[in-house]
């Protein structure tokens, strides 16, 4: 790169903490931050305005950063996200600007902070956060006077026209999700979204239901509700201990709104490069521009404002982004948006949808001002394969994965979603008892389990594939209250997902070690340790009980998930039954107090 360009307006420096030797060098915000922020470093153009660059690296190895992270030449400034287990106090960061004659390093004084203890179960790290994802047209109907706001008669029996699920539904069985043990709710995204049927020319059915093919980015989709609902919706969230994250697109536009005048007239790109993923694409949706700076300056305004546009009385606000399609827009638009928010709410998390992303294929999203997680595409494979006889591979590669996740750099595992096979549908064909076991190994996990809405019951299917042969979304399904208080696979779902919020630091940070068992033996018995708290989690896919032995930490342990408590032998040794599966096939063992 020849020269650092500032393509952004320069902040005022009245938003920046500046501590350095020269106070126009390098700043940052917020001034005192806590471990569960992000800290934007900011550097002034006028240290090295007549100088050619190289480069400039930002060293932050004291907030816990593994690497130097590297300034988007586009961009004079660095979101940093803080690993949670640094110690408060001064911590230094250096920057680093590199010419042909030579480097010159600016150091930038940071005080961490305390973080306040709000008691309102709202005060989570970032990994600790256990997920549902509702597709919100599909949830609950809460208002039916906003089913048909255009008065288009939907059938709505059929599966891609609106159904009437709304922020009001949301609001309504928020108890349900307080009492599943849920402290994180994914909706699908709030804007404005195209009225016209796709397949109307084929005299079938196909509208924007789920809130990906936008119309407009300033306004709140009016099947959903009006600002004022959605305002109740995030009050009610946080009453109940569970933070809002809202689904935002800045990759596409909605199907035809390249035609005519729209309000993205001069932002949509005009000669797609097939199959290229930034330039192309995606399934025909029109595509931003995102690497022309006007084009990023107006989609990241328009869905930064939604922080500020959405907060209620008290000050409350959306508190993460699901961010979509990421690998199909270039980096420097996903830290300008970071850098934009984190201006808003230092708090403020993203977790980035890049196809097909693991443990092995993280995009070089992590430590670079951009994601602080990522959607696991891999683990439903993994627990597929576990419930289907390879306990040992299985365990092994969650192991492996375990020892890479951190608090600032961390994988949203999932078994089910909107845009794929449901795993009781595919990979556990039909039995409950797979998916039971499965659950078990999701919310056993370290990561952000991600529970998709319905699945908690049983709910499950194919995703759309040929629609002019039929083939809809069958794994977009409405949700079924009338089986959610009887439902034995909900009662599986509930019990794990309140025994991880109750040993949350264990679950969300701890070591992961093989215990017993085998392929042959059909069962894993796997730890998860945490500074002095351990547990002893094991699972069964077999049809019928069995029994394993082990050392015991102590003379007496309860099983959690059951309550069956067991005393050591003389020997040391605990004799401990396994559930079969279809009774959910896990035991969560736990040192007895008494």
């Amino acid at each position: 790169m020849n020269r650092i360009k500032y393509i952004l307006p320069i902040l005022t420096l009245g938003l920046f903490a500046c501590t350095s030797e020269d106070e126009n060098a390098v700043a940052h915000y917020p001034e005192k931050p806590t471990v569960q922020d992000s800290v934007l470093v900011r550097i002034d153009p006028e240290v090295y305005y007549d100088v050619k660059v190289e480069n400039v690296t930002l060293d932050a190895s004291d907030l816990g950063v593994p690497n130097d992270m590297i300034f988007d030449e586009q961009l004079n400034e660095l979101s940093v996200a803080i690993e949670d287990n640094i110690e408060i106090g001064e911590k230094t960061v250096r920057v680093t600007i590199a010419t042909e004659e030579g480097t010159e390093t600016y150091e930038e004084a940071i005080t961490l902070v305390a973080s306040e203890d709000k008691n309102d179960g709202l005060d989570f790290s970032w990994d600790e956060a256990r997920i549902y994802f509702a597709l919100t047209d599909r949830f609950y109907n809460g208002d039916p006077t906003n089913d048909d706001p255009g008065n288009r008669q939907y059938d709505t029996t059929h599966p891609e026209t609106y159904h009437g699920g709304d922020f009001r539904g949301l609001i309504d069985k928020m108890p349900y999700l307080q009492d599943l043990g849920i402290n994180t709710l994914w909706i699908t995204p709030i804007v404005d979204n195209i009225e016209w049927n796709m397949r109307e020319e084929q005299h079938d059915n196909q509208y924007g239901y789920h809130g990906y093919w936008t119309k407009d980015f300033t306004k709140i989709d009016e099947h959903l509700g009006d600002l004022a609902t959605f305002k109740e919706l995030i009050d009610t969230a946080h009453d109940h201990g569970i933070k809002l994250m809202v689904d935002v697109v800045l990759n596409h536009a909605g199907y035809k709104m390249a035609e005519g005048e729209t309000p993205f007239e001069g932002m949509l790109r005009e000669e797609p490069i097939p199959h290229h993923p930034v330039l192309g694409e995606l399934s025909g949706l029109p595509d931003f521009k995102t690497e022309e700076e006007a084009v990023r300056e107006q989609l990241v305004s328009w869905q930064t404002a939604w922080i500020e546009e959405t907060k209620t009385e008290r000050g409350d606000t959306i508190d993460f982004f699901r961010v979509d399609t990421i690998k199909h827009v270039e980096d420097t638009t996903w830290k300008a948006f970071k850098n934009a928010v984190i201006k808003e709410q230092p708090d403020f998390k993203f977790i980035g949808e890049h196809y097909g992303a693991s443990i092995a294929n993280t995009g070089g999203y992590y430590h670079d001002g951009e994601m602080d997680s990522l959607l696991d595409f891999e683990f439903k494979s993994i627990a597929g394969s576990f419930v289907n006889w390879d306990v040992v591979g299985a365990n092994d590669k969650l192991i492996a994965r375990n020892e890479q996740l951190t608090s600032d750099a961390t994988l949203g595992q999932f078994l089910s979603s909107h845009d794929e096979d449901g795993f009781l549908y595919r990979q556990a064909g039909g039995d409950r008892g797979k998916q039971k076991v499965a659950a078990s190994l999701l919310i056993t996990a370290k990561g952000q389990p991600v529970i998709y809405y319905g699945e908690e019951l049983g709910q499950t299917g194919a995703t759309a594939k040929n629609m002019d042969k039929g083939e809809y979304s069958e794994n977009r399904y409405d949700f079924d209250w009338d089986s959610a208080e009887t439902s034995d696979m909900r009662n599986h779902y509930k019990e794990l997902l309140q025994i991880r919020k109750d040993h949350s630091l264990v679950f969300s940070k701890g070591n992961r070690e093989t215990v017993a068992g085998s392929n042959e033996e059909g069962y894993i018995v796997f730890s998860r340790g945490y500074k002095k708290e351990e547990l002893f989690i094991g699972l069964n896919i077999l049809d019928e009980p069995t029994v394993f032995s082990m050392v015991a930490p102590a003379k007496k342990m309860t099983d959690l998930y059951s309550g069956t408590q067991y005393q050591a032998e003389s020997d040391g040794t605990i004799t401990v039954t396994l559930p079969p599966k279809s009774e959910g096939g896990t035991v969560i063992l736990s040192i007895s107090e008494n």
